[in-house]
């Protein structure tokens, strides 16, 4: 008999648009024809993705068993995470396993990881954002908003500034997949 306090696996959804803020609601449009499980896949792909951006977002949820350090924030992240979506992380965690014993949660420092530039803080959570949930968030006011009406803010310096600590970090940590859903998340946006 399932325990009262677990979630219940049978699944009931109508709406289907996710809000990257800690919202969700699904609006999946019926399965047709042969792609009978689709639906219910893509719940569920939905569900784990919102959950393992809880692991982020959510400081009662915080396992993390690793730190890095950006711009003097640590931001508490999960080795197994991070190993799985990035090569880089894989061979950094691989290389020093057995510090990770004896000395307890280990702490990086992000501008000790970058050899030749910078991630900002803002940025880098983007990409973490990314790596846990496989969306690309929408990016900060800041970087998004321009005061100047005339602007078409595809030169904006900020805006340049925020795009090219993104694609670093990707190149960086081997996350190339993300260049390519930036790239076109930009594309569709113009």
């Amino acid at each position: 008999m399932a325990n009262s306090a677990e979630p219940s696996s049978s699944i009931d959804f109508t709406s289907s648009s996710y809000v990257s803020n800690g919202t969700i609601s699904y609006n999946i449009p019926p399965a047709s024809g042969s792609q009978g499980g689709s639906s219910v896949e893509i719940i569920s792909l939905r569900k784990l993705s919102y959950n393992l951006e809880q692991l982020l977002v959510d400081s009662s949820c915080d396992y993390s068993d690793t730190e890095l350090v950006v711009e003097n924030i640590p931001v508490g992240v999960h080795r197994c995470i991070l190993a799985a979506r990035s090569k880089f992380f894989h061979e950094l965690f691989k290389k020093e396993k057995k510090a990770f014993e004896k000395e307890g949660k280990p702490k990086y420092c992000m501008n000790d990881l970058l050899p030749y530039g910078r991630v900002g803080c803002e940025a880098f959570l983007i990409f973490l954002s990314y790596l846990y949930t496989g969306k690309l968030k929408p990016f900060p006011p800041e970087v998004s908003t321009c005061v100047d009406n005339v602007c078409a803010h595809d030169a904006c310096r900020p805006a340049i500034d925020f795009a090219v600590e993104l694609m670093y970090a990707s190149s960086i940590f081997q996350v190339p997949e993300l260049a390519s859903l930036f790239q076109v998340s930009t594309y569709n946006s113009v």
